[in-house]
């Protein structure tokens, strides 16, 4: 299993993808930092008071993490559509099963070495993040506290474990596109999904909450990222997700429960799984 996981991880860093997204994210790290300096400097222009570096503080962290945990995303999703397919596609899985490995080892070294990737990415990019904020005096450390941040990067590298648990077993039962497909479809019904929940409870309505539920039941990534944040949020007291970015919109909050986690865990592990059994029994050559 080990043998493979580090196969894995050595043949993802040589993908050409993956060193486009590592240009991707400097840009965006780039990006963010620019948003940080000038925010910063606008602070400065106004005395530097302790409430509007709070506020600003997390408007930017929301904003920041949130599409930290997009392009970590994309991603996973990238590099794990064909973790299994592609080397049945081309015929490469026909040497490396020829060799003394169970099949499961293969699968859960091909999960191991993916994960362990993007681990470090995630590492790299939420401390990257809290950094470039720390630097321009508006930091997140000082606002949030270092337990919250801690407590938060779980939950932020739980997001595309996830996304990597599903993956992994629709490219044991799909072709590389077709399973790039339906992955990104989750995704994206994920984000709607969390969406509707969140705008159902500030309007009251059920029926529109409920969906946004069943949505994200179906698909909890986006449900890990609003845990991620209020777990984040929790050090100030109270978690309003879309006060951050300053709207303000009363109404109960929509954070995830524990329960919910639970689910999200038994989720990913139910994925490896399946996905054990679905490659146990596929025919190969």
């Amino acid at each position: 299993m080990f043998i493979i996981a580090l196969s894995t991880f050595k043949e993802i860093y040589r993908k050409k993808i993956f060193h486009f997204i590592g240009i991707l994210t400097i840009v965006y790290l780039i990006l963010l930092t620019i948003i940080f300096k000038f925010t910063s400097n606008n602070v400065t222009g106004n005395n530097g008071m302790i409430d509007m570096i709070a506020n600003l503080s997390s408007t930017i962290s929301i904003i920041g993490f949130y599409f930290s945990s997009i392009l970590v995303a994309f991603l996973t999703i990238m590099l794990s559509i064909g973790m299994v397919s592609s080397e049945i596609e081309n015929g490469t899985i026909l040497t490396i099963l020829t060799k003394p490995i169970k099949r499961e080892e293969y699968i859960l070294g091909k999960y191991l070495g993916t994960a362990i990737l993007i681990i470090l990415y995630s590492t790299f990019l939420y401390i990257a993040v809290i950094t470039i904020s720390t630097v321009n005096r508006i930091s997140m450390v000082e606002t949030f506290g270092t337990a919250a941040l801690a407590k938060g990067f779980l939950f932020f590298i739980l997001q595309p474990l996830t996304i990597l648990s599903i993956s992994l077993y629709g490219s044991t039962k799909f072709k590389t596109l077709n399973n790039g497909i339906v992955v990104v479809a989750l995704y994206v019904l994920g984000l709607i999904g969390g969406v509707m929940e969140q705008a159902g409870a500030y309007i009251a309505n059920d029926s529109l909450s409920t969906i946004g539920i069943i949505s994200s039941l179906i698909s909890p990534f986006e449900v890990i990222y609003r845990k991620m944040i209020s777990t984040i949020f929790t050090s100030l007291g109270t978690f309003n997700p879309m006060s951050g970015f300053g709207f303000g919109i009363p109404g109960k909050s929509t954070t995830p429960s524990v329960w919910m986690m639970v689910y999200v865990c038994v989720y990913l592990v139910f994925f490896i799984f399946v996905s054990i059994k679905e490659f146990a029994k596929k025919d190969i050559g």
